[in-house]
């Protein structure tokens, strides 16, 4: 059984930038000692600002029962667990990995950490900036079940749901097939839209009637809101797991064409119903005012 962790309870977050910084928080609030690591000075003085405290090295976070990561990269989450395999001294801990990282990753990390006696999952996120800014975040998580349920009194506060998908590295193949239809989708609607523009409909009142179709979508609804970051490290990721299966993605290649193409301020042109998005890029100007 692994002990679970209540507040009170020293939990570690390595990565407060936009994605963990607002979960320190709701976790402050929740109870638990937040404690920060991050190479940002910048990122640390607004943790303390929320609440948590600031580590000056991973050291710091050796007590910790939980420690979740949010670092950039596959490497970045390696060289944090090989760290903290050194230094843990806590009962039962969890490494949690929220980065969006290869599942075999999360498989090698399972197996190394369990010989120091560090429990890990992996629970991606979904809902982006905004979500982890007012708790609605969706996770995707792999792992063993006693893991799982010992960190829940951690994902709760700043969470809508937690979707347990299966074994280790199950929730970032689950982010990956997240991943993959929202970018085919922003694809689709971008030249959707764009396509009934230049035959005479605005996407002001096109979209209005989407939205209350058999394709409204959340994606159609909020893509004034969205940066189109990520996409190459989605798509990348995406191509690399199905190689582990010899599958190739070609719908997924082109998407990743595509959105090269796609930005904020040809979209924001778009939707204002200034003019259309054109997949190589281009912006063709069709009139100087919005249409209603």
């Amino acid at each position: 059984m692994v002990k679970n962790v209540a507040a009170g309870d020293s939990v570690g977050i390595v990565g407060v930038g936009a994605m963990g910084l607002p979960i320190v928080k709701f976790l402050a609030d929740a109870g638990f000692d937040v404690i920060c690591s991050d190479v940002n000075q910048a990122n640390l003085r607004q943790a303390v600002k929320r609440g948590g405290r600031a580590a000056s090295a991973l050291s710091d976070l050796s007590e910790c029962r939980v420690v979740l990561v949010f670092v950039p990269t596959d490497d970045d989450v390696r060289s944090v667990a090989a760290e903290f395999a050194l230094v843990s001294s806590a009962e039962d801990p969890v490494f949690v990995i929220h980065t969006s990282a290869q599942s075999t990753t999360c498989r090698e990390l399972y197996e190394e950490l369990k010989l120091a006696g560090i429990h890990v999952i992996d629970a991606a996120l979904t809902g982006g900036v905004r979500g982890a800014g007012n708790g609605t975040i969706s996770l995707m998580v792999g792992g063993d079940a006693e893991a799982i349920d010992a960190v829940m009194p951690v994902l709760e506060p700043w969470t809508a749901f937690v979707n347990r998908l299966g074994p280790i590295g199950a929730g970032q193949i689950g982010k990956t097939v997240n991943n993959m239809i929202h970018w085919g989708e922003i694809v689709a609607v971008i030249e959707a839209l764009s396509l009934g523009s230049e035959l005479g409909v605005s996407p002001v009142v096109m979209r209005e009637a989407l939205k209350v179709g058999t394709t409204d979508s959340r994606t159609l609804r909020e893509l004034e809101d969205m940066n189109f970051t990520w996409y190459e490290k989605d798509t990348d990721n995406a191509v690399a797991m199905a190689a582990e299966v010899g599958r190739d993605l070609g719908f997924t290649e082109v998407v990743r064409g595509y959105m090269r193409e796609i930005n904020v301020d040809n979209v924001a042109q778009l939707l204002a119903g200034r003019g259309i998005v054109e997949l190589t890029g281009e912006l063709i100007t069709l009139r100087d005012e919005p249409v209603a």
